[in-house]
């Protein structure tokens, strides 16, 4: 009914926050979401600045990292981690997920990341992170190969779209938002070109990373 941290039991909740304070995690985690500020800019002020309004109006909520603008984080411990084709539905449609691959396997053999609307097969080693809009492209993961200690895990951030809906509804269902009256400013075909909008071209990221020429 309203954005509420994951309730946990105890023993879960402090197995959570024990991860979330491991060295290797926090920068996975950060890695991700400095990725996203460089490629995606324009989709990383969104993520945070509706993370910091939610946040705001209700001093309960606790992020996963203070400097990180994914809402939500996921762990698929395995040991041997495979994900059937699918969306994640429930995201932000035009939004980023983080993947990150995290065991030991050879990644020639299986692990491998597919994306099947785009037609791609991609090696995926332990370590690696990508991002996609993981609620329109269906995506999945090989199995690994036969050698059986090889192993596999998935760290996964990611914010709902209903979050963003709860900023555009001033803060309330978009149930209480309608029974007041209330209407959107902008139609559903604009709020899609809005979205489409957040992503970066390649000649906006250029300008942002090209040094600047020294004076001769």
């Amino acid at each position: 009914m309203r954005p509420g941290n994951l309730a946990l039991n105890p023993q879960n909740r402090a197995l959570w926050n024990a991860l979330l304070k491991l060295k290797a995690l926090r920068r996975a985690a950060n890695f991700a979401n400095t990725s996203m500020h460089v490629f995606a800019p324009n989709m990383f002020d969104l993520y945070g600045t509706t993370l910091d309004d939610i946040c705001k109006h209700d001093s309960s909520l606790r992020r996963n990292y203070a400097d990180n603008v994914f809402a939500s984080a996921s762990i698929n411990f395995g040991p041997r981690a495979t994900a059937y084709v699918h969306t994640d539905h429930l995201n932000l449609a035009y939004g980023w997920c983080a993947i990150t691959a995290i065991g030991k396997f050879d990644p020639r053999r299986g692990g491998h990341l597919i994306l099947w609307d785009l037609r791609l097969i991609i090696e995926f080693p332990p370590g690696s992170t990508i991002l996609i809009p993981s609620a329109i492209l269906r995506h999945s993961n090989a199995p690994l190969g036969d050698e059986q200690n090889e192993r596999r895990s998935a760290f996964l951030q990611y914010s709902a779209g209903g979050l963003f809906r709860w900023v555009e509804c001033e803060h309330q269902s978009q149930k209480s938002f309608f029974a007041a009256g209330c209407k959107y400013s902008q139609s559903g075909e604009e709020r899609w070109r809005r979205g489409v909008g957040v992503f970066s071209q390649w000649e906006e990221l250029k300008t942002r990373i090209r040094p600047e020429a020294s004076a001769v």
